[in-house]
């Protein structure tokens, strides 16, 4: 016999009344499967690479990541995934939303310029069984289930992404800070994506010239903000 008792009064990990939502749950299998660069305005990704291998950029700097490691993509970061051509992957994908760990920003998880990919994961058998009752969830049982379990096992999955990437290491390479203004025209194409956007209308909009604005958001992202437009209009289109 074992027994233990807890002390369930406080929540030392999160903020109050700030726990993690399940906003959504993606499961990705097909062999050419790309997401194609886009922003989450609030919702942070938590990746598991059930099998093969994930390239992906986030914010200007790439990463492989392959079978049993993990994946952390936080909100405002413009990021692509896609599988390799050579080996492909299938992924599990649960957004949260709506939490604050002590220390961290809302709705973040790791420190800032932390790895987002994990290599050694720790409680990696926990870690798939929570997936593993999602999975049953959703795709033996339906979408009929309380909320409040759905919430419960985003809760398990960001403490235990969380207790992984506390101690990832940090790296200076390819996270330099962004300038304010590139950083905000991001965030306003992502929210306004589906409306007519010229570069006239960003320069007027943020009182910088088209130059100044193509220039500096190409040398950021690596893409043009007409082009980013596009392509999140194109991602928008293969999610729904």
């Amino acid at each position: 016999m074992y027994q233990r008792w807890f002390d369930n009064q406080t929540d030392t990990l999160f903020e109050k009344g700030m726990t993690p939502k399940l906003s959504r749950y993606v499961i990705s299998d097909d062999p050419h499967w790309e997401s194609g660069l886009h922003v989450h305005d609030v919702e942070t990704e938590l990746m598991f690479v059930k099998k093969g291998v994930v390239r992906l950029t986030i914010d200007a700097s790439s990463y492989v990541a392959r079978a049993g490691e993990i994946i952390a993509i936080e909100h405002g970061c413009l990021h692509s995934v896609a599988s390799d051509r050579e080996s492909p992957a299938t992924t599990c994908t649960c957004a949260v939303v709506g939490f604050k760990i002590r220390g961290l920003e809302e709705n973040r998880i790791m420190q800032p310029h932390s790895c987002p990919v994990v290599s050694r994961v720790k409680n990696i058998n926990v870690l798939e069984g929570v997936l593993q009752e999602l999975d049953d969830l959703l795709l033996r049982q339906g979408n009929n289930n309380p909320a409040a379990i759905f919430d419960a096992l985003g809760y398990t999955l960001t403490a235990l992404f969380y207790e992984n990437f506390k101690s990832a290491y940090r790296t200076g390479a390819g996270y330099l800070k962004k300038d304010a203004l590139v950083k905000d025209i991001l965030m306003y194409l992502n929210n306004n994506y589906r409306q007519k956007i010229t570069l006239d209308h960003l320069a007027e909009k943020f009182h910088a010239s088209v130059s100044y604005i193509c220039h500096e958001f190409t040398k950021e992202y690596h893409i043009s903000p007409i082009n980013y437009v596009i392509k999140r209009r194109l991602t928008e289109a293969k999610l729904f």
